[in-house]
Order: C-alpha cells, then sequence, then structure tokens
C-alpha cells in the first residue's frame, strides 16, 4: 500500500535574528541569515541525523527521503549546513524542494516592534490583538497585514496535500518526508498533523535551533509523535 511513512521537522539554525531582535527593523525577515554559530549547528545536527538513519530500526534507502524547506534565507542556509554535516549519508535524500507555505508566522506592521512600540504606533490594532490575547486567544490575536497562529496553521495544511499526493502517486512515490523550516510553523505543523487542540499548541514550547521531531507510525499503522531524535541547540 502505497502511504506516507515518516515526517521529520528541523527547525533551522541561529540566526542574526535569534542574537538581535532589533534586526527586524532594518530587514526583512525572509532576508535574515545564519550567523557562524548557526551554519556550525546546523553541520553538526547533519552528523547526528546520520547516526540516526544508521541505528535506527526502520531502513532508509539512497533517496528515499524527500527534503522541502522554506525559501527564507536561513532555511537554505540550514540546510546546506546540514547536507554538508551528512556527508556520504546526504544520498538518502531523493531531491530537495522549496514551498512557499513553509515560510514564518508574518507579524506584518508588528515586525520588530516591542509591546510598547506596536501600542504607541498603531494603538487600535493592537487593542484589539491584545484583547484576543487576554482572553487566551493569542492562538487567533492577528497583527496588522499580518497572519494569526491560525492562519499559520491552515496555510500548513494546505502543504499536507502536496506531501500525499507524493506518497500516493504510482511509480514515483515518496514515503518519508523532511521538513526545514521555523518555529511556530513546525508547531503548526505538528498540530495539526497529529489532530492536537489549540491548548496543545499553546502549551508546546517553541522548538530548539536545529532540533529535528520524529512523526512515524505506530505498530497499528496510526502516526504517531515519536518525539525529537534530535534535541538542538537553546
Amino acid at each position: 500500500m502505497k502511504r506516507l511513512e515518516n515526517i521529520f521537522l528541523m527547525r533551522h539554525a541561529y540566526s542574526a535574528a535569534n542574537e538581535d531582535l532589533t534586526l527586524y527593523k532594518h530587514l526583512p525577515d525572509h532576508a535574515i541569515p545564519l550567523l557562524d554559530k548557526g551554519i556550525e549547528q546546523s553541520r553538526e545536527t547533519g552528523k547526528h541525523f546520520a547516526d540516526f538513519l544508521l541505528q535506527s530500526p526502520q531502513v532508509f534507502d539512497k533517496e528515499s527521503i524527500r527534503l522541502w524547506y522554506s525559501p527564507y534565507l536561513r532555511t537554505k542556509q540550514t540546510r546546506d549546513g546540514l547536507l554538508e554535516g551528512m556527508d556520504d549519508a546526504a544520498c538518502v535524500f531523493k531531491d530537495q524542494r522549496e514551498h512557499i507555505l513553509l515560510t514564518e508566522q508574518s507579524l506584518g506592521l508588528f515586525d520588530g516592534l516591542t509591546d510598547e512600540e506596536c501600542c504607541e504606533m498603531y494603538p487600535e490594532e493592537s487593542r484589539k490583538y491584545n484583547l484576543c490575547r487576554e482572553h487566551k486567544g493569542r492562538f487567533y490575536a492577528k497583527p496588522p497585514n499580518g497572519e494569526s497562529r491560525y492562519d499559520v496553521c491552515v496555510r500548513v495544511h494546505q502543504f499536507f496535500g502536496t506531501i500525499i499526493r507524493d506518497a500516493e502517486k504510482s511509480g514515483n512515490q515518496v514515503s518519508n518526508v523532511f521538513v526545514i523550516s521555523h518555529g511556530t510553523t513546525l508547531r503548526a505543523f505538528a498540530m495539526m498533523w497529529l489532530h492536537r487542540e489549540v491548548d496543545w499548541f499553546e502549551n508546546e514550547p517553541n522548538p530548539a535551533n536545529c532540533s529535528i521531531r520524529w512523526i512515524g507510525r505506530d505498530g497499528k499503522g496510526r502516526f504517531e509523535d515519536k518525539g525529537y531524535l534530535f534535541q538542538g541547540f537553546r
């Protein structure tokens, strides 16, 4: 039976904005690069994933995993470091594909601003945004010209159709996928794929840089969260 078997979710490595949030005031989100520290993290993660492939009870043959990534600069740089660190084990990847639905949550006009700056510059928009947060509705709070966490979940859910079709088509089936993306986006992915509730999303910590979460089949063929096969870097 043709079906998707394994999903690996990796967050990008340590970026310049992880070091300095004010960078968002001068550089758009998609252009935020990794720091040298992050590049080294991605290489180290590649070594860990190569070790996992060798020790895993499942067999991952050559060209048995499709690698997906966000089009943002920091995810592309993370991909490059991962592959470099994996060395010969990188042959496990069938190919690499970019997808626009894997981008990070857009904070719109609030991007790079402190709460105080948001209230000062956009008082009415901030009032409505904070009203949701005050009533335990941060999941639904939508910044002006940006996305709520709800919006990210809807966007990520659209991506599912792509990987399911890849797994079910005849001839060139793809049963395993590896996704390099962003913290909020990866939480949304796990929530929607595993049918978690909104409270789960809000209580789930943001994944560490370069962490790899494994979602696979249980003994009855159902998807389950197998946890982090690599904890990443805090």
